[in-house]
């Protein structure tokens, strides 16, 4: 078994450890983005209420004019936010695939190394009882 071979298996550990790592913080990140839509549809949810509970009532509208801005500005922030987590995210998920094509690589290196090793041990093996054979029939 060569260098090469040996240290295949140590580098598909550490390229899994890493996936390990990036699924977990894929989590976290996806917990945060679910928070932050559920915020932002809270959030819609009490304006079209509010809305609705300022129609045909004039102090009401009044203070709902007021009011809306602010809405429509908190309302911004979360959509805001919630892009952001969406695609820090995308982002997340990118350097996984990346690590799964990885630890692809590694294994297959690993599997064509392995392969060619026993294709190079049964030729030895075949050579020797050759080599054997002419012995035999050299006496």
């Amino acid at each position: 078994m060569g260098a090469t071979m040996q240290g295949l298996p140590i580098l598909i550990r550490l390229a899994r450890k890493r996936a390990d790592e990036q699924r977990a913080i894929l989590a976290g990140a996806e917990r945060q983005t679910l928070l932050a839509a559920e915020m932002l549809a809270g959030h819609a949810a009490h304006l079209q209420r509010e809305t609705e509970r300022a129609r045909g009532q004039a102090e009401e509208m009044a203070l709902w004019a007021d009011w809306s801005r602010v809405a429509a500005g908190r309302q911004r922030q979360l959509q805001q936010a919630l892009s952001m987590l969406q695609a820090q995210e995308a982002q997340i998920r990118e350097a996984l695939r990346e690590d799964f094509a990885e630890i692809k690589r590694l294994e297959i290196a690993r599997d064509t190394a392995a392969s060619a090793a026993r294709r190079q041990a049964a030729r030895r093996a075949e050579r020797a009882a050759e080599d054997a054979e002419l012995r035999r029939a050299a006496r």
